[in-house]
């Protein structure tokens, strides 16, 4: 009976402190909050949730009451029972709390939200720091604990961590002391009030090409005219016969991307030009003809230079060559503007410019995917950036002698040709390089790291597919029968024979037919074999240079000292031989170039991604008289369809290396940000004809100055924005800071729920600019769109976080197919990021008139901010007359 009485009472107990744990407890005190939900003491702030603290599961809260001006907190726990304090005055708020640590050690004990402390940063045990509303502070203390920060977009974590002894494995903890201290600004933010209603401009163009980044390369010297040059329908260009390829990739390029008939007339010099483009040779009486206007542009220009003249009488190309006359029709691609009428026009400019280097590269691995990829980047990025060379690196070519080597991911014959083709017409050499001696995996049918799979018999160590043997006849048939392959196919003037990083792995020298010999000669012997067979077919050789360096020559990639002394091949080699220095770490400086030239070779520079790297090798080459640079790629090998989303930077340092190999001196772009752009604006290209639309001006309703959102004075921007080829319209204060039309939340006091935009436009997708104030969860759906047609018909569109849009300071990807990040600034506090989302309206290819836009809040702290709409019709913008 006794024991029944018991476990009745047990039970009940149990039940009243479940009960008690899990039913929501709630205390105020002046603007403070604090509520006991789901076991969390949540502490809020004028409403806006700051803090979120966990005690360990061994605590139940028994009651909390305010005992003068403190709350009191008890909790009963396996040792008994423990008391937590409260303090709260103005906006200030103290917690001290005592409790057993769980038996792990370490408790994820409190979550701050990052909202308010925007701004702030990790000093020794908390966060201080001024924020955009005044100073802000977080400080977890403790005895017999330390306190480690876990930092995430969504939250700030303290975890606690026992420093004294415990007893593994039992109920009762250590117990600890843990204190909160946390000052907040007075108030949060407060929205402006509107001005009027939103403004709807149709527009002519709505979606089109505009380049509005920095001239890439820099030029040499140039300067703005007074009067602009514009381009009707048609176009008359008149063009010399030897300039016969930039006069293509010229006429090809308005009629594909600008739809402009061109009417190609040959050019002499007893030819009278009429309103047009000429490309002409700089030595002809044009060239006095332009110097009236700008002296400057009679100096003499070196190769691949070139003079242009924008005048309202023409654009004049005036080049030293053939490849001088293709740099300056890249440089007029982009100058072109496309104005809001429709039309084309090109700013009076004059320009005299040439490169700094007679080679300027890039080096790429060739898989099966190289034709689209490469051929791409080459047509859309290399050329319009003037490199004039693309080494491909070809271990993965489909050869005819030899399937037995041929991988998943192989280049076969017709897409060699294609890319060949494609370098041609665009104004590069193709210069194939065929890893030899060592990176030889694709010799023995391996991937890296990998033991041999055929041809097992040449490797100069049988555990590592690396290295062939170069003592033996049968490498040398099976290597022979490859540059043969090359040879026949790409017809090249020069052959890459690799070499690098001949003792990362495997054992050289060590087989029995190469022990005894002085590595360094069978090195030296190997290449003059390769040397031998190339220049016997007129063919010139190159190769890496990181073997013949010692380490006391060259920051990094200098492989060639102790203890096998590989630079001793130096004396071995034939001085005809063009060594490819590369190194990849930024250095106080770069003497390997001149070393290698007092051997009496010539010398390419070769970088990869680093910026420092890449500026300070580049200026050490041109000092030292290089012949060039070349920018390396280190992706492919079947993974080239995915490098871009993988490897994004090393395709940005594209256009900072074309910068500095072109002009040293001075440079159009300094950062990973605006390379990312101009590489982007390159790639994306033209996509497909003009479209007419209307944009949205939300000047007059805009109520907060986004720079305030994110702690900065101002964030400056043009009210004309273009975005992938469409057309915006951002609100700006008359100092020209861009600002937002913000909806409320706990965070932003004074502004409205949701706003109605009256468009009364047709349109057959709408694009929206925006983002959110603050961070919240992934997956929160913080408002949305409601768009109202033509006949009645609404269209919901729900904006849900980390789906279709993000936080100022959030720049996470987004995982919904039609949102994307969009425009970018890079502030003292980090960047600043507006998504684009992409809706529907049409039906099939049917447009519709859109009467309305609801734009409206859900959630209570996110606080969805609205930038820009732009809407896109099916109707062909009005063209301008010839």
């Amino acid at each position: 009976m006794r024991g029944t009485v018991r476990r009745w009472v047990a039970f009940w107990l149990l039940t009243i402190s479940s009960a008690l744990a899990a039913a929501p407890t709630e205390w105020r005190q002046g603007n403070w909050q604090i509520r006991w939900v789901s076991g969390d003491l949540q502490v809020s702030y004028c409403s806006a949730p700051l803090l979120a603290v966990s005690p360990p599961p061994a605590l139940t809260l028994q009651e909390g009451q305010f005992q003068q001006g403190v709350l009191v907190l008890r909790w009963q726990t396996p040792l008994g029972e423990t008391t937590w304090l409260c303090g709260m005055v103005a906006n200030r708020f103290t917690l001290v709390a005592s409790f057993p640590l769980p038996t792990s050690g370490q408790w994820a004990w409190l979550k701050a939200n990052p909202n308010w402390l925007r701004g702030a940063v990790l000093q020794g045990d908390g966060w201080e720091g001024r924020t955009p509303l005044g100073v802000t502070r977080l400080k977890v203390s403790g005895t017999k604990v330390t306190v480690r920060w876990r930092r995430s977009p969504e939250s700030l974590v303290a975890v606690l961590t026992g420093r004294g002894t415990r007893d593994e494995g039992r109920n009762s903890g250590e117990q600890v002391s843990v204190q909160v201290d946390a000052e907040v600004p007075s108030q949060w933010w407060m929205a402006e009030g509107g001005r009027g209603q939103a403004i709807v401009h149709p527009v002519d163009v709505a979606e089109g090409e505009a380049w509005s980044l920095p001239l890439v390369p820099h030029p040499r010297w140039w300067r703005w005219g007074d009067s602009a040059f514009r381009l009707g329908r048609q176009v008359t260009l008149w063009a010399a016969r030897e300039y016969e390829l930039a006069a293509k990739v010229l006429s090809r390029w308005l009629r594909e991307e600008w739809q402009r008939e061109v009417v190609l007339r040959p050019w002499t010099p007893e030819t009278p030009i009429e309103r047009g483009i000429v490309l002409a040779p700089h030595r002809s009486p044009l060239r006095e003809e332009v110097a009236q206007t700008e002296p400057l542009l009679r100096h003499e220009l070196a190769p691949e230079g070139y003079a242009l003249s924008v005048t309202p009488k023409g654009i004049w190309i005036l080049a030293a060559d053939e490849l001088g006359a293709l740099w300056g029709v890249q440089t007029l691609r982009q100058l072109l503007r496309l104005m809001d009428d429709g039309s084309l026009i090109v700013p009076g400019i004059f320009v005299w410019d040439a490169p700094d280097f007679a080679f300027r590269g890039v080096h790429v691995v060739a898989d099966a995917d190289s034709p689209e990829i490469h051929g791409r980047l080459i047509e859309r990025v290399l050329s319009p950036l003037k490199f004039n060379r693309v080494i491909v690196q070809l271990d993965h070519l489909k050869w005819e002698r030899h399937p037995e080597l041929w991988q998943p991911w192989s280049l076969d014959k017709e897409g060699a040709k294609r890319l060949l083709e494609i370098a041609q017409a665009n104004g590069l050499e193709l210069i194939p390089l065929l890893p030899t001696l060592s990176h030889c995996e694709y010799l023995f049918g391996a991937q890296g790291g990998e033991k041999p799979k055929v041809n097992a018999d040449i490797a100069e160590d049988p555990e590592s597919a690396y290295l062939y043997c170069p003592n033996l006849e049968k490498t040398y048939r099976l290597v022979f029968d490859l540059l043969d392959e090359v040879l026949t196919l790409f017809r090249p003037r020069w052959v890459h024979i690799g070499h690098d990083e001949v003792t990362n792995q495997g054992r050289f020298g060590q087989c029995v037919r190469c022990q005894g010999t002085p590595p360094y000669q069978l090195f030296a012997a190997d290449v003059r074999r390769l040397y031998e067979f190339l220049k016997g077919r007129g063919v010139g050789t190159m190769m890496w240079g990181d073997m013949l360096l010692r380490p006391d020559e060259a920051f990094d990639a200098a492989h060639g000292g102790e203890p096998f002394n590989f630079w001793l091949a130096r004396k071995l080699l034939p001085k005809d031989i063009v060594i490819v220095d590369w190194h990849y770490q930024p250095a106080p400086s770069y003497p390997s170039v001149a070393v290698l030239q007092r051997e009496g070779f010539s010398v390419i520079g070769a970088t990869w991604r680093n910026f420092q790297n890449i500026l300070g090798f580049t200026k050490a080459a041109r000092s030292a008289g290089a012949w060039g640079m070349v920018q390396t790629t280190w992706t492919g090998f079947g993974y080239n369809r995915r490098a871009l989303q993988t490897f994004p930077d090393q395709f940005a340092a594209y256009v900072f290396a074309a910068d500095s190999f072109w002009s040293a001196d001075a440079q159009s772009v300094r950062s990973l940000k605006e390379c990312r752009e101009v590489f982007e604006a390159l790639w994306e290209g033209q996509k497909g004809s003009f479209a007419s639309g209307f944009v949205v001006d939300l000047t007059p309703i805009a109520n907060i100055k986004v720079a305030i959102l994110v702690g900065v004075t101002t964030l400056k921007t043009a009210g004309r924005r273009w975005w992938r080829r469409q057309l915006f319209w951002l609100p700006t204060e008359e100092q020209g800071s861009l600002k937002a039309v913000a909806l409320k939340s706990c965070w932003l006091q004074g502004a409205p729920s949701e706003v109605t935009l009256t468009i009364n436009e047709p349109a057959d997708t709408l694009t929206f600019l925006h983002a959110t104030a603050f961070v919240v969860p992934d997956g929160t759906t913080v408002g949305g769109y409601e768009l109202t047609l033509e006949d009645g018909k609404k269209i919901t569109v729900p904006l849900v976080y980390g789906h279709h849009l993000r936080s100022l300071t959030d720049d996470r990807p987004l995982t919904a197919p039609d949102a994307t990040p969009a425009l970018r600034w890079e502030t003292p506090n980090g960047s600043v990021v507006l998504s684009a989302l992409k809706v529907a309206v049409g039906k099939g290819n049917e447009e519709t008139t859109v009467r309305q836009v609801r734009f409206y809040a859900l959630s209570e702290e996110a606080s969805p901010l609205l930038v820009a709409i732009t809407g896109l019709s099916r109707r062909t913008p009005m063209a301008e007359a010839p």
